[in-house]
């Protein structure tokens, strides 16, 4: 007898298994194991006619699990006026599958069954009871786990190993007499449930071929889309694409991921579009609901049935619609529309693909806005400096030249030049980054005018390479600051003798090293620590702080400023990285 209950449940279970298989390749059953989110997000999207669809495709479910308990009542062995079989996999499955909707079909169809095949058995109402736990114990585990449909061997095994015992308890407490419920239950409880735990985890397996073809397809969805963005990187480099730059990201987009068409949407215009797309304009009256839910949800929307007035109607024939934000700042998001052929049971993979190429549009146009806003800065930090000419070294520049008219105009005419090419390079030269050339330059205007006002009390001296000077690049007014501190605060502050000041360019295998060094007094050992993060003191000076903090912003603290200072003079070192495998222009540091 024994031998002949385990056979019948061992057939019951191999009849599961290949409903299983055939329940993998219907259409609904796929969507549901693989598409619920995207359903969800269908439903709120069109309506109570998707919210019927789904419901329809759980109750069908449901019927399917609820016709193979009957089948598993009809082929099972009578044991002493008990009926064991595998009811317990078919109404578990229809709740981990379908949910409560689907298990509570499917309970009602096996626990009216049972009554009715055998209403005289003893233990017709402990068989009944324990299929309608096993539907509340099935209901609640598909529901709370509705948003993802795997479940491990252990999970399934002891589920299953619980329910059936739980029946066993029935059978026991409800089955009278004891005697003959006792040997029932002598009979059936191995088979029952040790073989049909196995079995529910041999049944779910056939479903993991699903989610791993499934997952080979995001896998390969995922890298295409990597492999897409970066070539679409270009065109978004400059930030929104216009006209011509989103075709191009059109045309890459379709010929990587061969889809029936894509657009890219802002509001109601089209920014760039494919030939599907050609038919299509968007007014206040018919514009897509799928669009108006992207918007507010702000997240991948997916549309397959829409209504006759939406706009994108007559792209539904043999498409579905997957349209995912580029989110810019503020509320704007562009739309990333793309067309996708029907009748695939999933579309996560889709999506997947759609979302990420999305979601990198975004990083690059908002990488593109940082690089704007920082070039703008740039811009203003070098015309903050340009503002802040000193009206008294302009007003002593004036009165030397004007004492030179008189005395020497051949010195008077080198002296405007000199004034003229330093006022040039303050106002008009905003580019971040210049030639060691174009600054030594413009520190040399300087320094002429200062040579020619305090005459043979001031020396400066330039000591640099030609080569080594074109060949380095430095941040614009970079060094003029430094030169102006030492005239005026150490080589003019000579109790006797000349003020010597020396800038000499050194170029090492790392660094273009430069030098600023003057015979002054020297440097206070505070206003040297307040630069390099101390306390601050009143009188540090604006010119050295802010070179300070460029050089660190710019190159990190390693390139910080370097000083050397004692009574003999100071000296005020940058050190610039060589740059040499690229080639220096306006553009090179941007």
């Amino acid at each position: 007898m024994l031998f002949d209950v385990v056979y019948s449940i061992c057939f019951n279970i191999c009849l599961l298994v290949t409903m299983a298989f055939l329940l993998t390749k219907i259409d609904f059953v796929q969507r549901l194991l693989l598409n619920e989110e995207a359903e969800e997000s269908e439903h709120r999207e069109n309506g109570s006619n998707r919210t019927g669809n789904g419901l329809r495709e759980k109750t069908i479910l449901g019927v399917i699990f609820g016709g193979f308990c009957i089948v598993s009542d009809y082929i099972g062995i009578q044991v002493t006026g008990a009926l064991p079989n595998a009811r317990v996999i078919g109404i578990l499955s229809a709740g981990f599958l379908g949910g409560p909707v689907s298990c509570a079909i499917t309970t009602v169809i096996a626990a009216i069954h049972r009554y009715l095949i055998f209403p005289e058995r003893i233990s017709t109402v402990a068989c009944i009871l324990s299929a309608i736990i096993h539907g509340v114990i099935g209901s609640v585990i598909g529901y709370r786990r509705r948003a993802d449909r795997r479940y491990s061997n252990t999970f399934l095994l002891v589920v299953t190993f619980i329910s059936e015992m739980i029946h066993i308890l029935m059978i026991l407490l409800l089955t009278r007499p004891f005697d003959e419920a006792l040997q029932i239950v002598e009979i059936v409880i191995v088979p029952m449930v040790i073989i049909n735990s196995v079995g529910m985890v041999i049944f779910f397996n056939v479903f993991k071929s699903i989610f791993g073809t499934e997952d080979l397809k995001v896998a390969s969805k995922v890298a295409l889309a990597m492999r897409t963005a970066e070539q679409c990187t270009p065109y978004l480099t400059a930030g929104c694409p216009g006209r011509e730059e989103a075709q191009k990201l059109i045309d890459t987009i379709m010929n990587e991921y061969r889809c029936h068409g894509v657009a890219l949407i802002d509001g109601m215009r089209f920014i760039g579009r494919s030939s599907a797309f050609d038919v299509i304009e968007l007014t206040d009256n018919n514009y897509p609901r799928l669009l108006s839910s992207m918007r507010t949800y702000r997240t991948t929307r997916i549309s397959r049935h829409p209504l006759p007035e939406d706009g994108f109607y007559p792209l539904y024939k043999d498409n579905v619609i997957i349209s995912a934000p580029i989110l810019r700042d503020g509320c704007q998001a562009i739309a990333l529309v793309v067309l996708v052929k029907k009748n695939a049971y999933s579309y996560r993979a889709d999506i997947e693909f759609v979302t990420g190429l999305a979601n990198h549009f975004a990083m690059q146009l908002k990488l593109a806005e940082m690089e704007a806003q920082k070039e703008a800065l740039r811009k203003a930090e070098i015309q903050t400096l340009q503002s802040q000419i000193n009206p008294h070294f302009l007003f002593n520049s004036l009165n030397t030249i004007s004492y030179f008219c008189r005395e020497k105009p051949e010195k008077a005419r080198e002296l405007l030049l000199a004034l003229s090419s330093y006022f040039r390079n303050m106002l008009q030269n905003i580019d971040y980054m210049v030639t060691l050339e174009t600054e030594i330059e413009h520190v040399k205007a300087y320094t002429m005018l200062e040579e020619a006002r305090f005459d043979d009390r001031l020396s400066v001296e330039f000591c640099a390479d030609e080569a080594d000077l074109a060949r380095c690049c430095v941040p614009n007014l970079i060094l003029q600051p430094i030169v102006e501190n030492a005239i005026r605060h150490g080589a003019m502050k000579r109790e006797r003798g000349i003020g010597k000041v020396t800038v000499k360019v050194r170029r090492e295998e790392k660094y273009t090293c430069i030098d600023v060094i003057d015979n002054g007094p020297g440097m206070d050992y505070k206003i040297i620590r307040s630069l390099h993060g101390g306390e601050p003191v009143e009188h540090t000076g604006i010119g050295l702080i802010n070179v300070q903090q460029r050089l660190i912003s710019i190159y990190g603290k390693d390139c910080g400023l370097q000083i050397i200072s004692g009574g003999e003079g100071t000296d005020v070192r940058m050190r610039i990285p060589n740059r040499e495998e690229k080639e220096y222009d306006e553009d090179s540091d941007r």
